[in-house]
This record gives C-alpha cells, sequence and structure tokens, in this order.
C-alpha cells in the first residue's frame, strides 16, 4: 500500500509539472495539494473509547478549469486519504457483525488503531480572489482500498514479551463513501473540513460510525 501511494503522488507530481508549463499564471492547470487532519469520530461504540486525536492525511492531484473569465474555476481528479481510529478496543468479527472489542486493562500497550485507505474522485469549485484569500467547497466519491488494524504491547497470550499484531480481516466495511469538504484561507495554507455522508460500516453489520475531519490543507504546486 504505501508503495501504491508513493507511485502516485510520483505521476501526479510529474503531470504537475507538465502542466504548469502549459499554462503558466493565477489559475493553474493542475494543483498538488495536502490535507494535514484529525478525525474526530461520530457513534463510536460505547466499547471503544476513541482517542482525541487520530491523525491522517489526503494527498490530490486536480486537474483546474477556469470558469469563463471569473474568479472561479470548476476541479476534478484523484486523491488517496488515509484515516486512523485510535483506542483501547479492536474489531472483532462476531456472528455476521463487525463488534469492538476492548482491550484487557492487564495488558500494556502502545498503540492499539484501525487504519482505513481510500481512493477518492473529488469534484470542487474554487474561488481565489484578487489578493490571496482563497475558499474551496466540494464532494468526492472514493472506494475502499485496504482496511486493517494494529496492536503493538504484551503478547495477549501471556508470552511475556512485546509483540505487533497487524490484521486484514476487519468486515463488513463499506466499499465505497461519499464525502463533503471545504477549504477556506491565504495563499497556499487554508483550514479544512470535511464529513463522510455514510457510515464506515454496512447497515446493520458493525457500529454506525462515521468521521469529521479538520485541519489544514497546503497547495504548494
Amino acid at each position: 500500500m504505501k508503495k501504491s501511494i508513493l507511485v502516485f503522488f510520483l505521476m501526479i507530481m510529474t503531470s504537475g509539472v507538465f502542466a504548469q508549463q502549459l499554462e503558466p499564471g493565477a489559475f493553474r492547470k493542475f494543483s498538488l495539494q495536502f490535507d494535514l487532519f484529525t478525525d474526530i469520530w461520530q457513534k463510536a461504540p460505547a466499547e471503544l473509547n476513541a482517542s482525541a486525536f487520530n491523525r491522517g492525511i489526503n494527498i490530490y492531484g486536480l486537474m483546474n478549469n477556469r470558469i469563463g473569465e471569473s474568479r472561479f474555476d470548476f476541479s476534478y481528479g484523484g486523491s488517496i486519504g488515509i484515516h486512523n481510529l485510535y483506542g483501547d478496543a479492536l474489531p472483532e468479527d462476531q456472528n455476521g457483525k463487525t463488534v469492538f472489542v476492548t482491550i484487557d486493562t492487564a495488558l500494556s500497550y502502545s498503540k492499539a488503531k484501525i487504519v482505513l485507505t481510500y481512493f477518492d474522485f473529488p469534484l470542487e469549485i474554487r474561488y481565489r480572489s484578487k489578493g490571496a484569500f482563497r475558499a474551496y467547497a466540494g464532494i468526492k466519491l472514493g472506494f475502499l482500498l485496504q482496511a486493517h488494524s494494529k496492536y503493538t504491547g504484551d503478547d495477549p497470550d501471556g508470552r511475556g514479551y512485546e509483540v505487533t499484531i497487524k490484521r486484514d480481516d476487519i468486515r463488513y466495511l463499506n466499499l465505497w463513501r461519499y464525502v463533503v469538504y471545504a477549504r477556506a484561507g491565504y495563499k497556499w495554507i487554508n483550514v479544512f473540513g470535511s464529513m463522510n455522508l455514510n457510515p464506515v460500516f454496512k447497515d446493520g453489520q458493525g457500529p454506525d460510525m462515521y468521521p469529521i475531519s479538520v485541519g489544514i490543507s497546503i497547495t504548494p504546486f
């Protein structure tokens, strides 16, 4: 998965350089941007005490199309989104449903989380003033690339040493997601917010939980 993300990053960087040479100026034909955020998980199950800080990242490559001679443009492209959920419980399949099971309090651990990686198709409207103010609003349709849980701490089987357990068997996840988002700020740095419109797990087969993401957005190119 990390290799796939790196390849995607290099592809959009190369495309960006070419596009900027074709169309320089205030409205760049191609832009590369990053969202650095924390997820605030909504409707988490009672068994899970979610962390207040759940770092994540979006990496976008967008083609920008100016709308006439206005200060607006319409953008579309692709993005990778990585979301983390840290807490004191991990998912298990029980009787055809995914439930979160609290980690034994006798165990000492440094990490317990799930990681969700999506590929998204963003569509957004951008406004750029004659000065430095920028505002963007958009929607994303995304599909799940990969999901796993990770635990680092005392061996749950009681063998007396620290282990790292990574599992790729989180079940009953929605394969598609729908997201609305917005950014506003100054030149190349903006505040960012987004919300999933559907839950992470399938209806009736897991918690009705979803993330609200808040952070900063950076557009270096």
